[in-house]
């Protein structure tokens, strides 16, 4: 065979042979940091601000959900070892059972009971008389340290009209030395001028101005002039004066001596008794009226009190009428249950019987089931258990429905038990209801 020369036996060839390149030069060449190399050698983390595609790239996945389904677990995933050895403070199935059975434990006679029950409508709203004692006195002797205690302030009956306008003066006039009755009081109250707006200086008996407006109490005989002689050419304006003011040219009574506050008291009664707002026996006994500042704020917590009452007693009513359609789903399943249970019951029975052939009777019992059309093979269901199955059946189909088959609905976040409907309904019926033991007492 005719062979070429070898190269390298060649004297001719005049080039030196290259030796081979490193493979990671041939790929990358001398500097393999300046190469794109699109090869992720890390798992990159998953912010907030990650796009969607950004998050199948990392993951390596063709599609990305648009929701986790995070706000349709029951909560978060467990994250522990469960397999060590329970912790210390963990509670015990009984004690968890115990604290939870009052609230899934089925209704009973005392919960209607309670909820029927709508409390003393009279009692709360009566406020106690006011005791001859103050509160002092009646701590005192509680604490027993009645005798030790600094005497009593002797205080004059705020109810009793005593002395006249005649024994008015400056040093009384902050006191209860002079004091009209009760009646008088009201009266006078009513006919009361309206005060102006702005304050006027008046000069005092000096001829100097008083800043403040006060008039002297001291009885002169041109008292009834003082303010219009005070400054020359004033008179006291028109709207300024008392409804009973007499005009300065009505004709005035012989003088006679001025009836005191006791006077004007009895008068004022007999007035009112004419006229009809007392009875002809009727003998106000004010001491036993209740019209200080204490007892119009218990009137005013009362009357707050009886709108809570009312609307507690409302809702009271509303809970009844669902714990008694509950009551009634409870029922219903309740005997479902046995009826199950019996069912059940009869199905094991019939097992183990069937597990023990007889094997004597086979013969004649093929032979009966063949007559009634049983199959041969198995075993026919007594009458006793179809009887059973039919009980429920028609428990489930006929009472069913009418309880909501024992299952009470949920109301949703928007829906709510005590809606308007019903709520004016049951207030009415109890407004009515609390009017009727108010009449009855």
């Amino acid at each position: 065979m005719d062979t070429g020369e070898s190269p390298s036996e060649s004297g001719d060839s005049t080039e030196d042979t290259q030796p081979a390149l490193p493979l990671y030069k041939r790929a990358f060449g001398d500097d393999p940091s300046a190469v794109y190399d699109p090869t992720v050698y890390e798992i990159r983390p998953i912010l907030e601000t990650t796009t969607d595609d950004e998050k199948r790239d990392i993951y390596n996945v063709k599609q990305w959900p648009e929701s986790d389904l995070h706000d349709l677990t029951a909560g978060d995933p467990p994250d522990m070892d469960f397999s060590n050895a329970k912790p210390a403070n963990q509670v015990n199935y009984s004690t968890f059972q115990t604290y939870l059975e009052p609230f899934i434990r089925p209704f009973t006679e005392e919960d209607v009971a309670f909820l029927k029950e709508r409390g003393d409508r009279v009692t709360p709203y009566i406020i106690p008389q006011r005791g001859n004692r103050t509160y002092k006195e009646v701590w005192a002797a509680e604490d027993g340290l009645t005798g030790t205690e600094a005497p009593r302030k002797e205080e004059a009956d705020p109810n009793a009209a005593r002395g006249g306008m005649e024994d008015m003066n400056d040093e009384v006039a902050e006191t209860d030395e002079i004091s009209m009755g009760p009646v008088m009081n009201r009266l006078m109250s009513l006919i009361r001028p309206q005060p102006s707006a702005t304050a006027t200086n008046r000069p005092t008996e000096d001829g100097a101005p008083d800043a403040q407006g006060d008039t002297t109490m001291t009885n002169t005989d041109n008292a009834d002039s003082q303010q219009a002689d005070a400054v020359p050419g004033a008179s006291v304006p028109e709207e300024h004066r008392p409804l009973t003011a007499l005009p300065p040219d009505a004709p005035r009574p012989a003088i006679l001596p001025p009836p005191d506050f006791d006077s004007f008291e009895s008068r004022a009664i007999q007035e009112l008794k004419y006229i009809g707002f007392l009875g002809p026996t009727d003998t106000p006994d004010f001491s036993q009226q209740l019209d200080d500042e204490v007892a119009a704020r218990l009137r005013t917590l009362q009357a707050e009190l009886r709108t809570v009452a009312a609307r507690n007693n409302a809702r009271k009513a509303r809970i009844l009428e669902l714990t008694e359609e509950r009551m009634a789903m409870q029922e219903y399943a309740n005997i479902a249950d046995d009826l199950d249970n019996q069912v059940n019951a009869a199905y094991l029975k019939r097992n183990r019987s069937l597990a023990k052939p007889n094997n004597k009777k086979g013969a004649a019992h093929n032979q009966r089931a063949g007559q009634k059309g049983v199959a041969v093979g198995g075993r026919g269901v007594s009458e006793g258990v179809k009887a059973l199955m039919q009980k429920r059946k028609d428990w489930i189909e006929m009472v069913g429905p009418v309880v909501g088959f024992g299952r009470p609905a949920i109301p949703g976040d928007d829906e709510t038990v005590f809606d308007d409907e019903n709520m004016k309904r049951l207030e009415k019926a109890e407004a009515e209801a609390e009017a009727g033991d108010v009449d009855g007492e």
